[in-house]
């Protein structure tokens, strides 16, 4: 009944058949990677990561004719239709433009000399929404070749697939050239964006305006640094018996280039504090109620923190921690993770809430206007630093040491608040010209989603086929049937013998039956996270306290710490 539901009344002269009918599909498999030597060959072999509705002329890692022979993988002849059958990349598509093996992820569709490829393409790239909803299993749902197999397509005559290929490309040909008219305009915003930014932190936004006025940033971090200094002695006196921290040893000069400004390393001169580890924190401690318990996910939303994806925890565990109790203007910066970068800033609060160990909370004080400093840690200066994070580490973090010690222009309070109204004024332009952007590429998507619905309906061109379909099909069938027997022959006189696909493993468990360091791609690859960054990033942080990680001259390598060390 289900199946009946999927299926709509065809044009005269077409008939519904299925993928299996019309293709050959096999999948492939990964060698064994414990045998380093396996993946030093020269035969390209493509992961589902690699599929993007794309046409694939290299690939990321190549194999060996032994580690071929000894894995379920096969070489599949270029022009092969590809489709991931699970990760992040599930349902994606593309063709190979070479002959190259796939790893078992990634399910090949071969179709015959009697069967438009490019149909069959554009047939899943419509349907991929119908194939998601078939997925099956539990933390990482998978379609099948059982799926595919069985999954329903509208055949069509030869010719008319031909002809319907030949329009669905003509359109979408236009509709490309707007498209990446609008993105290199985006990407323009982007730009102008990280200017503007530079332009702010360089004083050039405010260069007329600050013309004769009579303002200092020396003169206010060193009237900062006596009240602060004053205050600690105030302490000192009245609280004997508490450790005071000393927050006014911070190092200070005039800027040499514009001389009512200052130049500072941000050490001292603010608040950085972060969860120190979990403290036994678990997620099963979670509560339905009492303070609200920020991650990264509260970033995603632009400039504000949102709260509505926070968990709970219960006050107790809120109140023994008060150097990350949040208040309203400290700003958030990811420290870790697939997040790291990201910042935002509190402009409202609903309840009590804290940070998980993901989130640096930043304090600007007496010091710096909060925004100027939230688009300060949005700026290029920042961001590249955490660009060298991200690219000289397995598992990139930023330290508050890495925060501390980063040196900056600090202008003077005033004129950081001019600084935030221009650019909240152009930003808000900006955002604009990206909202405008975002509707037209959304019509555009939603135009080729019409243009394939009746494509596959048979209402987007005007022909009538003479052609039987029904021969079609037959004749379909005998060149798979021809073929399969081909392959069998071929495969009877190059036997070879095939190694059990290795079971995924924790990341613990890996680490623990290693006898050498691992690169976290390995790692990732043969764990049960593959494909879920977010999920291995989360498994990582929690035994991170256990690895240690190696520096090679490529890449990053992680070994079990040694417990009798």
């Amino acid at each position: 009944m289900k199946e009946q539901k999927e299926k709509y009344n065809l044009p005269k002269g077409w008939l519904w058949t299925t993928i299996g009918d019309i293709a050959i599909l096999s999948s492939g498999g990964t060698p064994d990677r414990g045998n380093r030597s396996y993946f030093k060959g020269d035969i390209p072999w493509v992961k589902s990561g690699e599929l993007n509705y794309n046409t694939i002329v290299e690939t990321e890692e190549t194999i060996s004719q032994e580690a071929l022979e000894s894995s379920s993988a096969k070489i599949l002849p270029s022009g092969t239709l590809l489709i991931a059958l699970y990760g992040s990349t599930v349902g994606k598509l593309a063709f190979l433009g070479i002959d190259a093996a796939t790893n078992q992820a990634v399910a090949a569709l071969k179709t015959t000399k009697s069967f438009e490829s490019k149909y069959l393409y554009y047939y899943l790239l419509n349907n991929r929404e119908r194939l998601l909803q078939k997925r099956v299993g539990g933390a990482q749902p998978n379609i099948s070749q059982k799926i595919l197999q069985i999954f329903p397509i509208p055949l069509a005559a030869l010719y008319e697939q031909r002809i319907i290929v030949h329009q669905i490309e003509s359109l979408f040909s236009k509709l490309y050239e707007a498209e990446k008219g609008l993105r290199t305009a985006n990407n323009s915003l982007k730009t102008y964006r990280q200017v503007l930014l530079k332009n702010a932190f360089e004083g050039m936004l405010t260069k007329n305006w600050r013309k004769d006025l009579p303002i200092d940033a020396y003169q206010e971090l060193t009237e900062i640094r006596r009240k602060r200094k004053d205050k600690y002695n105030t302490e000192i006196v009245n609280k004997k018996e508490k450790k005071i921290k000393i927050n006014f040893e911070f190092d200070y000069k005039k800027d040499n280039k514009i001389s009512s400004w200052a130049v500072s390393s941000l050490d001292n001169l603010i608040n950085i504090n972060a969860r120190i580890g979990w403290r036994g924190l678990t997620k099963k401690e979670y509560t339905n109620e009492g303070a609200l318990f920020l991650s990264v996910h509260s970033l995603n939303y632009g400039k504000n923190v949102v709260f509505k994806d926070a968990n709970f925890i219960s006050i107790e565990r809120y109140e023994e921690s008060p150097e990350i109790q949040l208040k309203e203007n400290d700003i958030l910066l990811c420290k870790d993770g697939a997040g790291i970068g990201k910042v935002g800033i509190i402009k409202k609060m609903p309840d009590i809430a804290t940070v998980n160990s993901s989130l640096l909370v930043i304090d600007a004080r007496e010091v710096f206007n909060p925004d100027f400093l939230y688009y300060f840690f949005l700026g290029p200066d920042m961001q590249r630093l955490v660009n060298e994070k991200i690219s000289g580490s397995a598992i990139p973090h930023l330290f508050q040491k890495d925060i501390k010690k980063f040196k900056l222009k600090v202008p003077p309070i005033l004129e950081q608040d001019k600084i935030v109204e221009i650019l909240e004024s152009r930003f808000t332009l900006v955002d604009n010209l990206e909202k405008t952007i975002d509707n037209v590429l959304n019509e555009i998507i939603a135009l080729k989603q019409s243009i394939l619905k009746k494509a596959f309906e048979g209402r987007l061109v005007n022909y009538t086929s003479k052609e039987s379909v029904e021969k079609l099909l037959n004749d379909i069938q005998e060149e798979k049937r021809l073929y399969l027997e081909n392959q069998k022959e071929l495969n009877h006189s190059k036997p070879r013998q095939k190694k059990q696909m290795e079971q995924k493993k924790s990341i613990i468990d890996i680490l623990k039956k290693s006898d050498s360091p691992i690169s976290a791609q390995e790692l990732w690859e043969k764990s049960t996270s593959e494909g879920d960054i977010e999920r291995f990033y989360s498994e990582i942080k929690e035994i991170y306290y256990q690895i240690d990680e190696l520096k090679s001259k490529t890449e990053s390598l992680l070994i079990l710490k040694d417990e009798n060390k």
